[in-house]
């Protein structure tokens, strides 16, 4: 009905010429009609190019980096592999050498699994918003990929090559490194195929692990083809990299003649001529004391030297099919775009009926309960919201170091924040308001934080972090998680000891009901990205509840209204103001509120660039006393019924008018008054601080409320439960072992006992030790999301870096041993080793001690590196 209203309207004909307008002639552009993009798909790709150039060398330590990493690492295999010797002993070494020249760019290729994973939400969002097609980003990556690639390539190529000695010709150089960078992008592509593919990190490491052993094992070196089992040798004809691996060989031994190693002669003996000697190696003829290259090759690997450039062109084609299928999946694959938020439970619910004190809250919540915004606040003595407490701050000053000099971020800020009153910081975009906040809450690890800071008229003991909460803009909590356990979990790391555990979840009830979260208390908090858990609103709501529970002295909240709408908005903001009518001392960033919203504040905190003050004392009745303020000092006259926030940004932002507004506020009364006023308060406050002086000797003394082994029982229970739920990261490490367990066992089944196959038993063992790459990449994920927990919990002082160190390392073992256990018990038997109980139990025990330090060092390189991607790079290490 509606689409034929629009249709009869003048304006919708209008609507529809101005669309046609906006498209700028979709014919001469060569664009659908009906297609929602307003530029074609080559403008789009080139945009995209610039883009992805500009962002490439805007990170030139990157740069610096990956070529650093390449000089090292060519050193350090070039120094392994130095001056190979020019005669048969080095034919095996040297195919060795050409094998993991290609299979190091293999593994840093892995850290385009995190990459495709992780920027895959900003591309749905421009997707959405119809701003290009994700199949032009993935062509314009590809084109940064081919000449980031062409420097990695010769650094590293050149430096491994003429250490080594390979052969001397410049045409076989330019040859090798033309395989080995074509082999390069090849596996660009592929993983970054792999990460498109996958709907998770999780997924992403373990087929990216899977490929990579198929990939190493089916490469056509380490078991030859004529050795391959025929129902498996299919995947070495579609591996790309084989074809890479055979292009090189072929191009380093095609013109090898080299002599026969003297201790590969037999028989050996006095006066025995080369007529009745032979060669062992490979390739070898009977009374020749020299061995073709060549002939090692179609002898030992069925690799024709006269393929060289067939091969060339296979890897290529490999290339060209990845960077299709990559711009196909990119353009129609898309994971988690559900439109609302799916709830996940708890299997088995605790009973709390006992833990909540009012009876009326025992029965089932009418509609009216359900929202949180109309609970009246009050209950049991214990269960009042905490008192705040007085805070004054007068000229802090912050700087940060930056290339050249210094920045200052704060100039000269001073104010403060009293019991029962809501304070507002607002500015625009870069004012310094987080950068306050975080002054103020002691959140600063870098630069130089200059200024007064007290609390009650004293200065900040030890416990100020513990004791005064800051809810973050980010909502970053613990997805595995319900709501209950999140407040729970604060509550008894940040309460006192001498408060009872009853005391202390009685109370944390009593938060749960406050903030209307009792329907959701036993749901997981879940991960906005997956869809599955709880709503933007109640994640911020959560947010403000675990700072709740350990009854904050003070309350910091930065911007808790982002991402909400305007509903969702006024519902937070109005609990708060009355956290604030309770006697919570309450500090709030906001960005830009409605009327509604500004209203509920008492005092703003007005900054403008360059972190000065502009304006900082009370809003008023009707925000008269502010926008008398500004009117005063010449603004433009208010309109009545505008925004009072609205109009105070516009007033300041003006920079057309000419004026001041930092300088009028150093020179205004009102500045003088807030100088005054904290004078006053600190005087007062320090008139009476022998109750404070006790205290510091007491609880407030300690950094943390509960000694180190209470924070390791928590946090390693915590730690467990989160591993325990974490489905699919438990099933994809279990079944990563399992399946490299049957392929490694099933490439080297039922092995005998001949020197052959002792050679492919020590082949199975290394693919055995070589797990420990696939091991390294899936652990550390898991460790880079308990560290972004373990970042925002240790900013209030809740438990220390031993606690978190030895649970996090601790709790992967039990699920580390389980998954080794099962590939032990699917590898030992298929390849045939001794059955003797103490070799298999030697084995055992090695490979579990193998997996624990796969484990560890993987967290430790994680632990060095700020995200996944980069320790993807450091891996191969």
């Amino acid at each position: 009905a509606f689409g034929s209203r629009i249709s009869q309207d003048g304006r919708g004909q209008e609507l529809r010429e101005l669309i046609d307008r906006t498209k700028m002639g979709t014919e001469k552009l060569r664009m659908r009609r009906k297609s929602p993009y307003t530029t074609t798909f080559i403008l789009q790709f080139y945009m995209l190019l610039v883009r992805e150039w500009e962002i490439f060398v805007g990170a030139p330590a990157v740069i610096i980096f990956g070529v650093i990493y390449n000089i090292a690492f060519s050193i350090i295999v070039g120094t392994l592999f130095i001056q190979l010797p020019q005669n048969t002993s080095s034919f095996f070494i040297r195919g060795g050498l050409l094998f993991f020249s290609l299979l190091f760019n293999t593994f840093t290729s892995m850290s385009e699994v995190p990459k495709a994973v992780s920027g895959r939400l900003v591309i749905y969002k421009h997707k959405a918003l119809a701003m290009y097609h994700p199949a032009a980003l993935s062509l314009a990556q590809t084109v940064v990929d081919i000449t980031f690639m062409i420097f990695q390539v010769l650094v590293f190529g050149a430096i491994l090559y003429w250490a080594t000695s390979l052969q001397p010709y410049g045409g076989q150089f330019l040859a090798f490194l033309l395989f080995l960078y074509i082999g390069s992008v090849c596996m660009i592509s592929f993983f970054r195929l792999i990460g498109n593919i996958s709907p998770n990190i999780d997924i992403g490491h373990t087929l990216s692990g899977v490929s990579l052993l198929f990939l190493i094992l089916y490469v056509g070196y380490l078991i030859p083809p004529p050795l391959m089992h025929h129902y498996l040798k299919w995947i070495y004809w579609i591996n790309p990299l084989a074809y890479g691996v055979k292009a090189m060989l072929s191009n380093e031994y095609r013109n090898i003649r080299y002599p026969c190693d003297p201790r590969s002669l037999v028989p050996q003996g006095p006066g025995i001529s080369i007529a009745n000697q032979v060669c062992v190696s490979i390739g070898a003829n009977a009374g020749m004391a020299t061995v073709k290259g060549r002939d090692y090759l179609e002898r030992g690997f069925s690799i024709h030297v006269v393929d060289q450039w067939k091969d060339f062109l296979a890897v290529t084609s490999f290339w060209i099919l990845f960077v299709i299928l990559n711009a196909v999946v990119m353009e129609f694959v898309e994971f988690g775009n559900t439109s609302y938020p799916i709830n996940v439970y708890k299997r088995f619910r605790p009973n709390v009926d006992s833990l909540i004190e009012d009876p009326a809250a025992q029965g089932e919540e009418n509609e009216e309960e359900k929202i949180y915004a109309e609970i009246p606040l009050g209950g049991p003595t214990d269960e009042q919201i905490a008192q705040g407490t007085t805070y004054t701050w007068n000229q802090v000053n912050y700087t940060v170091p930056v290339k050249g000099g210094e920045r200052q971020l704060l100039n000269n800020i001073s104010g403060y924040i009293k019991p029962g009153t809501m304070t507002a910081l607002m500015g625009s975009s870069g004012a310094g308001k987080t950068t306050l906040l975080d002054a103020l809450s002691q959140r600063k690890t870098i630069g130089k934080l200059e200024g007064e800071m007290l609390m009650n008229g004293a200065e900040q003991p030890p416990s100020f972090r513990r004791i005064t909460g800051y809810c973050e803009q980010l909502d970053v909590h613990n997805p595995h998680a319900t709501v209950r356990e999140a407040l729970r979990f604060s509550a008894a790391l940040r309460r006192s000891p001498s408060v009872s555990a009853h005391e202390r979840e009685s109370y944390v009830e009593y938060v749960i009901l406050l903030l209307g979260l009792r329907d959701i208390s036993d749901c997981m908090i879940g991960d906005p990205e997956s869809k599955e858990g709880i709503s933007l609103e109640e994640r911020k709501r959560l947010t403000i509840g675990v700072e709740l529970v350990a009854k904050p002295k003070i309350l910091f909240l930065d911007e808790p209204t982002s991402g909400l709408d305007a509903q969702s908005s006024y519902s937070i903001v109005r609990f708060i103001s009355k956290l604030a009518a309770e006697g919570q001392t309450i500090m709030c960033a906001i960005h830009q509120p409605s009327a509604p919203l500004f209203e509920l504040f008492d005092r703003l905190l007005l900054l403008v660039r360059g972190g000065q003050t502009v304006y900082f004392g009370d809003i008023g009745d009707d925000a008269q006393t502010l926008i008398r303020y500004f009117e005063r000092n010449g603004a433009e006259k208010f309109v009545p019924d505008g925004n009072p926030a609205e109009y105070i940004l516009d007033v300041v932002g003006n920079q057309a008018a000419g004026i001041d507004w930092p300088q009028i506020w150093e020179n205004s009364p009102e500045k003088s008054d807030v100088l005054d006023e904290i004078s006053r308060i600190n005087n007062i406050k320090q008139a009476n601080t022998a109750d404070a002086e006790d205290d510091l000797h007491g609880e407030s003394s300690r950094k943390y409320a509960r000694l180190l082994p209470f924070q390791f029982q928590i946090v390693a229970a915590r730690m467990m439960r989160s591993h325990w739920r974490d489905l699919q990261y438990n099933l994809t490490r279990v079944g990563l072992q399992i399946t490299c367990a049957l392929i490694i066992g099933f490439s080297f089944i039922h092995v005998g006992n001949g020197v052959a196959d002792t050679q492919n038993k020590i082949f199975a063992i290394f693919q055995t030790a070589a797990l420990s790459v696939l091991i390294i990449n899936q652990v550390q994920p898991q460790f880079l999301r308990q560290r972004l927990y373990y970042s925002r919990e240790s900013s209030t002082n809740q438990y220390g870096w031993e606690a978190f160190s030895a649970s996090i390392i601790l709790t992967e073992w039990p699920f580390a041993i389980f998954s080794y256990t099962m590939f032990f018990v699917c590898f030992y038997s298929l390849i045939g080793f001794n059955p003797s109980g103490n070799r298999v139990g030697y084995f055992y025990l090695l490979y579990i001690e193998l997996g624990i330090f796969s484990v560890t060092i993987g967290q430790a390189i994680a632990a060095f590196s700020p995200n996944d991607i980069i320790a993807s790079m450091l891996n191969p290490v």
